[in-house]
């Protein structure tokens, strides 16, 4: 299969003896990647299952000879039931299989069999205290592909964190605190809303680019800039370290942007503004629904990460509702490069999305070349986002992306205008 390191055609036996081949396992984005194919026609009885060492063994005895058993025994099995195997995390995978009826049943009784005998070989003063209910979990993609989808995603999302050059250098003091809230609140109160926007509020270009054409400016991102906010007043916050907080975190400012509108000068062009879907519940969006100008609605983008609609994704519907009778748009932002095709962005009424580029994009991306032909074959504009070098353009450009927004087009643009 295009864009795994899963091969179903492979030879494959049950046995284990010296010889044998066994079916390769795939990661993050093959399991992504077979999820979409699988939306795209949707099989009966076809279930994804989460194994989780992390939660069942102490971290402290996840050797590396016990993982390496678990892969085999996974694999080993797949060879028997014909099914796939990903590995997820260093110490956790998942199976993808058709097990329709009373199947599924006998593949949760053999998976959890087969796990189990590797616990109890490495780690056998664990294997009592096991909590088998967290240990294995299973989704039908029929019945709860939304339950899979969002669990799948927030591994991809770990994943692309873990391959951020100097991730794991970055160590500061502290997370974000409840006090660090009340400060952010207390500035947009001393200051009011039309200094906190000067202040703190930036704005980023999406560009249109065609071969053989200049960049031209197409849309305005509005943003209120965490760098710029953490210089006066928490220098020492590590954002990514601070879970549920930062939600709430980026909730308020959701607020003070909806709040301080009438002090944003909008562009002529379209535009958007960065939104939780729990902001779309808060009187501040009532309120700026009540009194904004329909025209300027008409230009106007909700962005919404994926995370965010797959978690909340009922919510999301309401929300959604909501801001199409507006008159407004809705962009999906925060689209991982393994993550492209695990949503259907047009089933959730997505006018564009936000994909990221990074330096190690380019193979994965060029693997998801048909969920971009899926996308604009829906009206769906994708959009190459933190796009730092030529070769994202290049890839994007040959991929059907007409669309590009970052630091490189933001300097292509000054170029221009000068």
């Amino acid at each position: 299969m295009s864009g795994s390191n899963f091969d179903i055609s492979e030879p494959i036996t049950a046995a284990t003896a010296a010889g044998t081949i066994l079916p390769r396992s795939g990661d993050v984005r093959a399991l992504v990647e077979d999820m979409g194919h699988w939306r795209q026609a949707p099989l009966p009885g076809t279930h994804v299952v989460l194994i989780d060492f992390a939660g069942a063994v102490p971290q402290a005895q996840h050797t590396t000879a016990m993982l390496d058993h678990a892969l085999t025994s996974l694999r080993t099995l797949a060879g028997m039931r014909q099914f796939k195997v990903y590995q997820i995390a260093p110490s956790e995978y998942a199976v993808m299989a058709n097990a329709p009826g009373q199947s599924a049943l006998t593949l949760i009784r053999d998976l959890k069999v087969s796990m189990l005998r590797v616990v109890e070989r490495h780690c056998p003063a664990s294997f009592g205290a096991i909590n088998q209910n967290r240990f294995l979990t299973m989704f039908d993609l029929i019945a709860n592909f939304r339950g899979a989808a969002e669990r799948v995603a927030k591994y991809a999302a770990l994943m692309q964190e873990s391959n951020e050059p100097d991730s794991d250098q970055k160590k500061t003091p502290r997370a974000l605190s409840a006090k660090d809230l009340q400060n952010v609140m207390q500035a947009y109160q001393k200051f009011g809303s039309e200094k906190f926007l000067r202040a703190f509020l930036r704005d980023q270009v999406v560009a249109q680019h065609t071969r053989g054409h200049q960049f031209q400016a197409d849309m305005h991102e509005y943003f209120v800039s965490m760098d710029l906010l953490r210089k006066p007043l928490f220098i020492d916050v590590e954002m990514r370290a601070s879970g549920h907080l930062f939600k709430d975190f980026t909730r308020v400012l959701d607020q003070i942007v909806l709040n301080s509108f009438e002090h944003l000068q909008a562009s002529q062009f379209p535009f958007s503004i960065n939104c939780n879907v729990s902001t779309v519940f808060t009187a501040a969006f009532a309120d700026f629904m009540d009194s904004a100008d329909k025209n300027l609605l008409k230009r106007m983008s909700f962005e919404f990460r994926q995370a965010d609609i797959v978690e909340h994704f009922d919510e999301f519907e309401v929300a959604k509702g909501v801001i199409h009778a507006m008159g407004a748009s809705i962009g999906v932002d925060h689209i991982f490069p393994q993550t492209l095709g695990l949503v259907d962005l047009d089933y959730i009424g997505a006018k564009y999305a936000k994909v990221h580029w990074h330096g190690d994009a380019e193979e994965i991306l060029r693997e998801r070349e048909k969920a971009f032909k899926y996308m604009k074959s829906c009206g769906v504009e994708p959009i190459l986002i933190r796009v730092s070098n030529s070769n994202g353009v290049k890839v994007g450009s040959e991929l059907g992306v007409e669309k590009f927004q970052g630091f490189y087009i933001d300097d292509a643009l000054h170029k221009k205008a000068a």
